[in-house]
């Protein structure tokens, strides 16, 4: 078998204290696997995405990822490099004036050097139909517009690392 791609070992994990949103929780994502994460509101499904992603830490208990254990920020980095994660709202995603700096704002973080940048940006927006979107005021943009861009921001990351296209 296969190295998993995720895998969670016991994690506990709460917001508060008292009320524990996972609970020794096992989990584990192998290669060529597709998983439903499904339940009622406040089960803890977005929990453990943000989790799997690093925009939260455990209580207790390992996440592995891609074969290596991640506990800190930095070893987070390849996992946002190469697991995406979209918000349901997409304006809890977008923040910056323009979807260019939007799109932009992963590879900045990453170090890449702005005409990388500008190469990654165009190369990302072509192919989601948003050519020419570089300087829309991102909340001007339509419901389905915003989507789009939310998944440009998660693409140009994969981009930038060379392994998309």
């Amino acid at each position: 078998m296969s190295e998993p791609l995720i895998r969670f070992r016991d994690v506990d994990f709460g917001y508060d204290a008292s009320r524990p949103v996972l609970s020794q929780c096992n989990f584990r994502l192998d290669p060529g696997c597709r998983v439903a994460i499904v339940g009622p509101n406040g089960s803890g499904k977005t929990t453990l995405l943000h989790l799997i992603v690093g925009l939260l830490r455990p209580d207790a208990g390992s996440i592995e990822a891609f074969g290596k254990l991640r506990s800190s920020e930095a070893d987070f980095h390849e996992v946002r490099c190469r697991a995406g994660l979209l918000f349901q709202e997409p304006d809890d995603q977008l923040f910056c004036p323009t979807v260019a700096e939007d799109v932009a704002f992963g590879p900045l973080n990453l170090g890449k050097p702005r005409q990388e940048v500008r190469r990654i940006v165009t190369e990302t927006l072509q192919p989601l139909g948003l050519g020419g979107y570089e300087q829309r005021i991102t909340y001007k943009l339509s419901g389905g517009e915003k989507r789009l861009v939310t998944l440009a921001t998660v693409l140009a990351m994969r981009l930038s690392d060379g392994k998309l296209v």
